[in-house]
């Protein structure tokens, strides 16, 4: 399949459609510096599940389909991913969410499986954090199997000097349910590729929606692609990211809505939205359609802006200081994204 393209054969380069914009390359290489040193892992991965046998046929590069990473994808594998699978199974569903604890200390490289089996209602929570100048280069892959519902929350939560890079594959099976939210704070520079794919074996097509909410500061970066894949008839799917910039932060996103030949009846949408607190933040957005099919809704839409000057004042006339009025307004900013996350469609 053409979309779930990569270029396995060379690292990441200022050259590489995928990785343009505030010479995001060099991470790339701070990356690979350190898989060549070949250290030992530094990191815990863990659910409060058992584990499950591995996905059958995982275990290649092809398996996890990046948005330009693929020969970090390589050395990771090669590097010997530490690996945890899980299968949330009918008897698996339960109010509390399952959890997923991953710890980076130094470089570390999880790899992580999970598959929703069908009929299934279940709430994962995956909480990154990172000590120190830690590395993280983390494979995600959950699949979502027709009739199942799945709640999934991704919070990367840096120490100021770390760096990570998550490559995730969202696969939506039939006529299932997923919501899907990431937040990062605190790292030096953080990417996020995410590879949606909706496909169907029979009945209904399955719904989606991309969350993000962030909040960034001082000189750290943001690195977000992603790619909604559409492969079968009559597939929803949403994305709604949203950013406050402060200080010198900046944010780069790549977004793409793909559909396939014969998947008619497509409704898909993308919005990537910043709200810019300082003259110094820089946002770099370049949303996209591919659209290779008939009677499709499909749109997309991006924004930067500063604070509402009007907002500010209210709020700073009914003598709320303004430290507390912005706070405010950025948390404001944000909220509609996990109210959005909190009820399902």
């Amino acid at each position: 399949m053409q979309t779930l393209r990569d270029n396995n054969a060379t690292p990441p380069d200022a050259l590489n459609e995928d990785w343009r914009f505030g010479r995001p390359h060099l991470y790339a290489a701070h990356l690979l510096r350190l898989l060549e040193a070949a250290p030992a892992q530094a990191g815990v991965l863990e659910a409060s599940l058992p584990a499950a046998p591995p996905c059958p046929g995982a275990d290649t590069p092809a398996a996890f389909p990046s948005i330009g990473s693929g020969y970090l994808v390589q050395r990771a594998l090669a590097a010997g991913a530490t690996r945890l699978s899980l299968r949330l199974e009918e008897n698996s569903s339960a109010e509390a969410p399952v959890r997923i604890r991953c710890e980076a200390s130094g470089l570390f490289l999880p790899w992580l499986e999970v598959v929703v089996a069908p009929g299934v209602q279940a709430h994962v929570v995956e909480q990154h954090s990172h000590r120190g100048a830690s590395a993280l280069l983390c494979l995600r892959r959950y699949t979502i199997l027709p009739g199942a519902s799945l709640a999934l929350e991704l919070r990367e939560e840096g120490s100021g000097e770390s760096r990570a890079l998550n490559i995730s594959h969202i696969r939506c099976v039939g006529n299932c349910r997923v919501r899907h939210i990431t937040t990062h704070a605190n790292h030096s520079w953080a990417r996020e590729e995410t590879t949606a794919e909706l496909t169907q074996d029979a009945g209904e097509a399955p719904e989606l929606l991309l969350l993000s909410a962030n909040s960034l500061r001082d000189k750290q970066v943001l690195d977000q692609r992603t790619l909604q894949l559409h492969t079968c008839p009559g597939a929803k799917s949403r994305l709604l990211y949203k950013n406050v910039l402060d200080e010198n932060a900046t944010a780069v996103f790549g977004g793409n809505i793909r559909v396939e030949p014969g998947a008619h009846e497509t409704d898909a949408y993308l919005s990537h939205l910043n709200l810019m607190l300082s003259e110094d933040a820089a946002v770099h957005t370049l949303p996209g359609l591919e659209i290779l099919a008939d009677r499709v809704r499909c749109s997309h839409g991006s924004a930067c802006a500063p604070m509402d000057a009007e907002q500010l004042f209210y709020l700073l006339s009914r003598g709320i200081g303004e430290a507390a009025a912005r706070a405010m307004l950025a948390e404001g900013f944000l909220s509609n994204v996990w109210e959005q996350f909190a009820t399902p469609s």
